[in-house]
């Protein structure tokens, strides 16, 4: 579904969507969010999206620059997810520390990729699930995380204010 999809001569990204019900055929549809900012991640800029079905929903200049600013912000996710923990924990051995970070929730690679998933699929779920980091990542404790959750801090507050200058 949403894989037929084409740029016309005007610019505008054409996805034929005849296998979809027409109910799921809307930007406001997860799956159909998803699978344009499939289509739009590696492609070229483009000047609109039509949603073809068996009408035409056509979506313009507006609706491009926020399907830019989501890709824009998935983007940073991904740069972000790639910072390796930076835990202390005297006499650990590496293996250890490894171990522990494994399971930590606010790991750069898991918690960035979850939220870099919310926002490519549900804006309005990103946001939630970044407030709930947030409080969780405020009354963490554990000493040897000091730095890393520091530096987490800081990246969400990256995120945030790439948030901020795009008018989200």
């Amino acid at each position: 579904m949403f894989d037929d999809a084409e740029v016309d001569g005007e610019g505008r990204l054409l996805v034929r969507c005849d296998d979809a019900p027409e109910a799921v055929a809307d930007l406001s549809n997860p799956e159909c969010l998803k699978a344009i900012l499939r289509h739009l991640r590696d492609g070229a800029p483009i000047r609109g999206v039509v949603l073809v079905h068996d009408r035409e929903r056509a979506y313009g200049p507006g609706a491009t620059a926020a399907l830019e600013t989501l890709l824009r912000i998935g983007r940073l996710l991904d740069h972000l997810a790639r910072r390796a923990p930076s835990p202390r924990f005297p006499g650990f051995t590496a293996k250890e520390v490894a171990a522990a970070c494994a399971r930590c929730p606010f790991r750069p690679a898991a918690m960035f990729e979850r939220l870099r998933d919310r926002i490519l699929g549900d804006p309005a779920g990103f946001l939630e699930g970044l407030e709930e980091i947030a409080r969780r990542l405020a009354r963490y404790t554990e000493g040897g995380c000091t730095t890393c959750a520091g530096a987490t801090i800081q990246d969400l507050r990256i995120v945030v204010a790439e948030l901020e200058s795009s008018g989200a």
